[in-house]
């Protein structure tokens, strides 16, 4: 492992000169390197989608290349399930890939379920391999910058990836910062985050319920209610899609204007509008409270699947209700597609954007990369090659979809390919449009994320080290009751159960990490002055 980070570092050393020119003057950055935001919209100033790109990238695009003299094969590992049709689309990228950077990729889906876990072992293990995908959700991208599992590239990237640098201004750059330092390049997509809920139309029309009146997922239980009664049994044993193995509490943070500091289920957040604000545990309030006795009244009703933790596979067509984190232009389309009905969306709060939105998905090189320098000239592809990045996501055209417009398309029935999420991968403001989606759901996307409110606290992160082991075993707690509690399995114990967690989570060492998170939150606003 030093072998190869003292490589890296000297190859960070052999492109920062022509890397100075373009990374002095033009960052936000503060002393501890984290971005001075202040007074800032939320724009993310995408070049492509509004016409002018981050001032230091212009500059980027005159910088060197790297040696592509030599063919490379890259690894590259990402959420998803695979598809037969995947060796077809594979072979046809690598075609395209080798034209451009003279490299093949080895495409590696992991389940989403098992992704965090398989991709810490392979960190642990030093195994070696190129791209990952990363976020605060999976594979931690905070902890594991911190620890040197991703290369820094801050002085890499405009060097290699250039216009995948422009895409931005500096201050969302600096979301990405850890100890000062860039360890992954931004996925471009939704950032602002509104939070929300959606109930089948069909049904909520059928039964008279009025979306409308909807303030918190209590308010949803009368609709499920309806159906349970008035609905055939065997299409009633699974109404409420309780995503029990995700962080469902934090979706609602935007409505009450909390974010999350580290890893998104780690005990300590904050309220985003607050000058000087104060970390708390999140898992002690009122609010939380409500969130598992609704779940424990859901699932004692029947609305979720009795079987919720054990089952393999549901019936998506089943659910009649879910709550979802993000509302973006055109999530209607996309929720129709998913539950197979249309469904009304219910927002709650406003939009927001905080750093963690921003990072929300990320691609990092690995520290055990041999090839850095070529791995970012393909996250450069994936953010800029239309071509390529269309064929990651859906496949083949006239194999996987045919083109109904310029930049429309349709699947083909029968496809052995299994699309992917757009938001994945580089820049998802080149995916062709499908379904119901407006021809400019890109553009009004970008429009939301430059009105969204920014969080006073936007540029801040948090580094763990201090609290290692404490966190360790914070997360363990977390893990062992998070899906019980988000499909209500405790019942009548709830509250009970409730206190035995934050009484773990106490002895397990919370207040000291919410006390060093509030040091260097401090810290930070003290900085920014």
């Amino acid at each position: 492992m030093h072998v190869k980070r003292k490589r890296l570092l000297a190859l960070t050393t052999a492109v920062v000169l022509s890397a100075a020119m373009l990374a002095s003057g033009c960052s936000s950055s503060n002393g501890n390197g984290n971005g001075n935001s202040q007074g800032q919209s939320a724009a993310t100033e995408s070049a492509g989608a509004a016409g002018s790109g981050a001032g230091e990238g212009t500059a980027a695009s005159e910088a060197p290349k790297a040696d592509t003299s030599e063919f490379v094969k890259l690894k590259y590992y990402y959420t998803g399930p695979t598809s037969p049709g995947d060796d077809a689309v594979f072979a046809e990228l690598n075609k395209r890939i080798k034209e451009k950077i003279n490299a093949n990729v080895e495409f590696i889906k992991v389940a989403s379920g098992d992704y965090t876990q398989k991709m810490s072992i392979m960190v642990n293990a030093l195994e070696e391999f190129d791209l990952v995908f990363t976020s605060p959700y999976y594979l931690n991208y905070y902890d594991n910058a911190s620890k040197g599992a991703f290369v820094d590239i801050t002085d890499l990237l405009p060097v290699y990836a250039p216009e995948t640098y422009a895409l931005f201004k500096p201050e969302i750059w600096d979301a990405a910062r850890v100890n000062g330092k860039i360890y992954a390049s931004i996925n471009q997509q939704i950032f602002a985050r509104q939070s929300g809920f959606s109930v089948q139309k069909a049904l909520a029309d059928k039964y008279g319920f009025d979306p409308t009146t909807v303030k918190k997922l209590s308010d949803i239980a009368p609709f499920l209610q309806s159906v349970k009664d008035g609905e055939p049994a065997e299409t009633t044993d699974q109404l409420w899609n309780a995503q029990v193995k995700n962080q469902v509490f934090s979706y609602f943070y935007p409505a009450y204007e909390w974010e999350s500091i580290g890893e998104i289920d780690l005990p300590g957040v904050v309220r985003s509008m607050e000058d000087n604000p104060k970390v708390f545990n999140e898992y002690e309030t009122e609010e939380f409270k409500d969130f598992v006795l609704t779940n424990a009244d859901f699932q004692k009703r029947g609305f979720i699947a009795k079987d919720t933790l054990t089952r393999p596979t549901f019936d998506p067509a089943k659910y009649v209700g879910t709550a979802m984190a993000t509302l973006s232009p055109g999530v209607d389309a996309t929720i129709a597609q998913t539950y197979k009905a249309e469904h009304y969306v219910i927002p709650m709060g406003s939009p927001m954007l905080t750093s963690a939105n921003a990072i929300a998905t990320l691609t990092a090189v690995s520290a055990t990369s041999k090839h850095p320098e070529r791995a970012l000239m393909f996250i450069e592809l994936l953010n800029t090659d239309k071509e390529i990045y269309n064929m990651l996501v859906w496949g083949l055209e006239g194999v996987d979809y045919v083109k109904t417009g310029d930049n429309r398309i349709e699947a083909v029935e029968g496809s052995s390919f299994k699309s992917q999420a757009g938001w994945k991968f580089g820049n998802q403001f080149n995916s062709y449009v499908t379904g119901t989606q407006t021809d400019d759901v890109w553009e009004q996307t970008d429009e939301l994320n430059k009105s969204a409110k920014m969080s006073k606290l936007f540029g801040f992160s948090f580094n763990p080290e201090q609290v290692k082991s404490e966190i360790a075993n914070t997360m363990a707690i977390v893990a062992e009751y998070r899906q019980a509690f988000n499909a209500g399995m405790y019942g009548d114990d709830t509250e009970a159960k409730l206190q035995e967690y934050n009484q773990k989570l106490k002895s397990a060492g919370v207040d000291k990490i919410i006390a060093e998170k509030q040091r260097q939150l401090d810290e930070f606003i003290a900085q920014k002055g």
